[in-house]
């Protein structure tokens, strides 16, 4: 009861007043290549899991970023990156707070992640040495769709920002 009360309260002073609650395995329809993905974590600890596609396509990108409270965070971008590849975001941490915003940018050659409004990766595809990271991310038939994995264990909140 005192959680809602807390969701409510936010959402009433606008800390939340756009935020939507992550529903895992639900298809949302979220094009990319226009907008970027917001998501909020609540925690230092878990993984952040979605997946981008289309209906008319089988190739999905998937985007995971495994949290440690160290700040030296891992992150795999399925077809693209094997093993799971790190980055630091310690300086974009504050001391006395878990939250964490990130936002992530799809275009048709990058995918761009911000941890609260600090850039801490831009990822080329064309960098990958994997053969089909480009039929997963690259253009834009594969970013109608955004869907939260049930791996997901650190979203709470998401939201959107047009590009545009």
């Amino acid at each position: 009861m005192l959680a809602l009360l807390g969701i409510i309260f936010s959402v009433t002073h606008g800390v939340l007043s756009d935020w939507t609650p992550v529903e895992k395995d639900l298809a949302m329809p979220l094009d990319l290549t226009q907008n970027s993905l917001k998501v909020r974590t609540d925690s230092l600890h878990g993984r952040i899991r979605w997946m981008t596609g289309s209906e008319s396509t089988r190739n999905v990108g998937k985007m995971t970023i495994f949290l440690s409270s160290r700040g030296r965070m891992r992150y795999m971008i399925e077809g693209c990156t094997f093993p799971p590849q790190r980055f630091t975001v310690e300086p974009v941490i504050p001391a006395d707070s878990e939250v964490l915003i990130w936002k992530f940018i799809k275009t048709e050659t990058s995918l761009v992640v911000y941890c609260n409004e600090v850039e801490v990766l831009n990822y080329l595809f064309a960098d990958s040495t994997r053969p089909y990271c480009h039929l997963a991310w690259d253009g834009a038939e594969n970013s109608g769709l955004i869907v939260f994995s049930r791996k997901d264990s650190a979203s709470i909140y998401y939201d959107y920002e047009s590009l545009e």
